[in-house]
């Protein structure tokens, strides 16, 4: 039984760490886009001179198949010279799909009699038109040595390929098929100029015989790089612009509009919204409290006078309202009792009656203190409720 757990065990970690394998290669996958091959290559019986054909196909073995060929991308080889064909389209996924791709160039040779540059040029554009195409990086290498020498019968015999507007038509479309186009033109007499001029976009390579100089690995490296750094800007820019899209949507966007158009900080405006509401309330309740009638309590030691204030009122003590026996009569009219907004105040009116010690002294308005000492010995309480 312990053995057969430790079994199950290994296994589980086995299919967890080839799950894993599989998933960040599915993702690698994914993250790079399938290509499609297309090689237009010129057979016509002057290829095999200088042994420029076998120089071809070592070119295409070495740097496509091997350097530049990635599971799930398709390679189409297209003939051309007396006429144009398809000759094969492979899809590899494995070194076996390779293996057979190389050898069914091995076995090519160049045997027309002429060559047919625009029937080549027609059927390149026919290739990248088809739907099926669509959504890959089409990766085209045109391929001759020789100049245009159609057959008799070919509709393009006789034709400048610079002048005719049929050959700017298919360049034009051929261009806006291909991901990437190189025209290489083996020899010093070759078309490889003329079509790589009607086709937008192209890549021009004069090469010798033995297609020195070719770059097509490094010039595909770039563009590809060129082109992931474009997808990593669009998608930035995407984020950025469902960012702001969230940022701008609800309240807090229009706090944040409000706050570009009143150029201010976002936070500061923010504040501003707390802290005025807040500087209301405060002064609203300050206003209520300010403006509601209080009662004053003034008591000596032989009775309790109580009286309502309203802002900025005020009453006299002694007066025929307000008088307290521990102060004399009517006649006695010592100090005044008065409030405005802030505070409740004490005016001395007969500064004779008050005691020395006394705050309230000296003739003149003074703040309320609580208790009024007289010059006879009385003490006045003064509260506020």
């Amino acid at each position: 039984m312990k053995n057969l757990r430790i079994v199950l065990l290994i296994t589980g970690i086995i299919f967890f760490i080839g799950g894993y394998s599989l998933f960040a290669q599915s993702q690698a996958d994914q993250d790079t886009k399938r290509r499609d091959f297309v090689v237009i290559l010129d057979v016509s019986g002057s290829m095999q001179e200088e042994n420029r054909f076998t120089n071809v196909k070592n070119y295409l073995d070495r740097e496509v198949i091997d350097g530049l060929l990635k599971n799930g991308d398709d390679f189409t080889l297209v003939l051309f010279g007396t006429n144009a064909r398809e000759q094969f389209t492979r899809t590899i996924n494995s070194d076996a799909d390779r293996a057979a791709l190389k050898a069914d160039l091995a076995r090519l040779e160049p045997t027309d009699n002429f060559t047919d540059i625009g029937v080549a040029m027609e059927k390149t554009a026919e290739i990248i038109e088809r739907p099926e195409k669509a959504g890959t990086r089409r990766v085209i290498l045109f391929i001759t040595d020789g100049l245009n020498a159609p057959p008799p019968d070919s509709k393009y015999r006789g034709v400048d390929l610079s002048v005719d507007e049929r050959f700017k038509s298919i360049g034009n479309r051929i261009s806006r098929g291909a991901w990437f186009l190189y025209v290489i033109g083996i020899g010093d007499q070759t078309a490889a100029g003329d079509v790589a001029g009607l086709i937008p976009g192209s890549e021009l390579l004069n090469t010798d015989s033995d297609l020195s100089g070719i770059e097509t690995n490094a010039l595909i490296a770039q563009l590809e790089e060129e082109e992931r750094a474009r997808e990593e800007e669009a998608r930035r820019l995407e984020e950025e612009q469902k960012l702001n899209e969230q940022q701008n949507a609800g309240i807090m966007g229009f706090l944040r509009r409000l706050a570009e158009s009143l150029g201010i900080p976002l936070p500061a405006l923010i504040a501003c919204l707390i802290l005025i509401p807040l500087l209301l309330i405060l002064l609203i309740v300050f206003l209520i409290r300010a403006f509601k009638t209080k009662e004053i309590v003034i008591t000596d030691e032989k009775e309790t006078l109580i009286k309502k204030i309203p802002p900025f009122g005020g009453f006299m003590l002694n007066s025929p309202s307000a008088i307290l026996p521990g102060i004399g009569n009517e006649n006695n009219q010592v100090v005044r009792i008065g409030r405005n907004l802030l505070r409740f105040t004490v005016q001395t009116m007969d500064s004779q009656a008050i005691a020395e010690t006394s705050p309230y002294k000296k003739q003149g308005t003074h703040p309320l203190k609580g208790i009024i000492a007289l010059a006879n010995g009385s003490m006045i309480r003064v509260t506020v409720r």
